[in-house]
């Protein structure tokens, strides 16, 4: 091995680069070229650890994919592999907040992700194998383990003894270990801490605490919305200048207030994103509070909302800067029709997001009202969606808000997820011909909603959207006859094919024939309700995934309509 004789900033911009590429394996290996690359590049590594495919016991994708086709034995050895490395990345960067490692990798990390530990500990392979080695000398100091030992028989070996870890107070003395080095570290050496991203299940004492130490602190999510008072906002007001972005797994049924006084208490427009995963106590003092952030704003996703926060959306009327709004009601939120019930409330939340101008992602998920919202938003010039997802609504009765569609000719995602259940022939024909109107559209999933589709009408669809690259759809009797229109779609990359479809090998083989390998590129067929009756054979099927793979390097999935027998629907019901 020997240095590179090349400037310290060429190395430098050469390890940046590999890192914008997410490079691991070529980081990795100037790392270990030489002393003068070494620093450069595991720096980069570290700072980009999150993000690497050793942070789970299955890795990324392609090494999930690779492990399929193995006996249970090697894929058992390659899991405890990369659970091994996994341990061994989150334990190098503890052991160098103890200064017990050649290099500062702690001070190299932006994301300190916590959830992520976590699920290290608590993951099978890591409990069996490298729990006792991990907590092993230095690292003791961590280790916060129940008093009675737990007996574990696993498939092939014999009883196991191992110590049930308690991973909260593991996590809260690693977080408290890591943020309080890169701290002091920081006011050593007079420079700035890098971490600028913090997750975990962490409660208000820690989180007073770590944000009091992280002044380049931006983004922050965590698992309980009752860890959020003032006194952290305060905290993060007066030292985390750059915060904007809050994600929330749960806000619990008791803390709107707190969530209130949390916002309040933040400095006013700062906060620029704000998704809460499960908002079962989002409710009007929410969603007042959030005014305090109203020229800021651009990102609001509330999942799972209850009535006491669907009947007080018009709170959020001061919010007029949003970019992107995602809502998903609850069951029983979704059933309110505002326009009857709450008649205030929904021509206000008109009017709000009529006044929405920068609005350009909006997602309304499972509300029963969404539709006569959006009929009188699509209809506003000065609304200009690029993406649009509607769910939980019937085709039957909202032919308004389909015609409505065809005004938002900037949309290029559209989504609509309605029940097909008793709508018409002029149903079908009005969605179909507003759809035709929207000439930027690249992706469209009409799943459930096109279940009554037929033959002409995906045809038609498919001569007026010449740039999707996603196609989603339904309906019944469909067969090769669509192949020549779909055909022409020339930046089409996903093609799922819902619908009860009775295609031949040389109708597909004839569609795949056409295909770009280009635009194309990578494309994925997938037919899944063929009739059993024109199914394909394991052969056929292997000629289809050839020729596709062939042409433009893409996949064919493909599963035959199985009719449920009585017994299953009456699981399922």
């Amino acid at each position: 091995m020997y240095d590179l004789n090349l400037p310290q900033d060429v190395l430098f911009y050469i390890c940046e680069e590999l890192a914008n590429l997410q490079d691991f394996g070529t980081l990795f290996n100037c790392a270990r070229t030489g002393s003068s690359l070494a620093g450069i590049a595991l720096g980069w590594l570290y700072k980009i650890h999150h993000l690497s495919p050793v942070i789970s016991s299955e890795g990324n994708d392609a090494e999930l994919t690779k492990n399929q086709g193995l006996e249970y034995d090697a894929q058992v050895s390659k899991q405890r592999n990369m659970v091994a490395k996994w341990a061994l990345q989150w334990k190098s960067v503890i052991r160098s907040c103890l200064g017990q490692t050649l290099y500062p990798y702690g001070l190299y990390i932006r994301v300190l992700d916590l959830s992520n530990l976590s699920d290290l500990l608590d993951d099978t392979s890591f409990r069996d194998q490298l729990q006792r080695d991990f907590f092993a000398g230095d690292m003791a100091q961590f280790l916060k383990a129940q008093e009675t030992p737990v007996k574990r028989k696993t498939r092939k070996e014999p009883k196991s003894v191992y110590n049930r870890l308690t991973i909260p107070l593991i996590l809260e003395a690693v977080g408290e270990s890591i943020t309080s080095y890169v701290t002091e570290s920081a006011s050593q050496s007079h420079s700035t801490v890098a971490l600028e991203d913090l997750s975990g299940d962490i409660n208000t004492t820690s989180l007073s605490q770590w944000t009091g130490r992280l002044s380049k602190l931006k983004s922050l999510t965590i698992w309980d919305g009752g860890a959020l008072t003032a006194n952290v906002a305060t905290s993060i007001a007066n030292n985390c200048f750059e915060f904007d972005d809050l994600s929330v797994y749960k806000v619990g049924d008791d803390d709107d207030s707190s969530l209130a006084s949390f916002f309040s208490a933040l400095r006013p427009n700062t906060l620029r994103s704000f998704t809460a995963q499960t908002a079962d106590g989002v409710g009007p003092e929410t969603l007042l509070a959030l005014n305090h952030h109203c020229g800021s704003l651009k990102t609001l996703k509330l999942h799972g909302v209850k009535p006491n926060g669907i009947k007080n959306l018009n709170h959020l009327q001061g919010c007029n800067f949003l970019e992107t709004l995602d809502l998903t009601a609850d069951r029983q939120a979704g059933f309110i029709d505002l326009k009857a019930t709450e008649n205030d409330v929904y021509l206000e939340v008109i009017a709000w997001l009529r006044k929405c101008e920068q609005l350009r992602e909006l997602l309304l998920q499972g509300l029963n009202t969404a539709p006569s919202i959006l009929t009188e938003v699509c209809l506003s010039n000065n609304t200009k969606l690029q993406k649009l997802v509607v769910t939980g609504y019937p085709v039957i009765d909202n032919q308004d808000f389909h015609r409505a569609l065809s005004h938002q000719t900037s949309l290029e995602h559209l989504e609509l997820k309605a029940d097909a259940e008793g709508g018409f022939r002029d149903d079908i024909d009005i969605l179909i011909q507003s759809i035709t109107k929207l000439p930027k559209l690249k992706h469209l999933n009409l799943v459930p909603t096109s279940e009554y589709f037929r033959p002409p009408d995906i045809i038609n669809l498919a001569r007026h959207m010449r740039n999707l690259e996603e196609l989603w759809f339904m309906g019944y009797d469909v067969d090769d006859s669509i192949w020549y229109s779909i055909s022409s779609l020339r930046q089409l990359r996903v093609l799922n094919i819902l619908s009860l479809s009775s295609f031949t090998l040389d109708g597909i083989l004839a569609f795949i024939a056409q295909l770009q390998p280009d635009t194309n590129h990578g494309l994925l067929l997938a037919v899944m309700n063929q009739n059993p009756v024109h199914a394909f054979t394991d052969i056929e099927q292997g000629i289809i995934r050839q020729a596709i793979e062939e042409k433009v390097n893409g996949t064919f999935e493909f599963v035959l309509f199985r009719e449920e027998d009585s017994a299953s629907e009456e699981l399922s019901d």
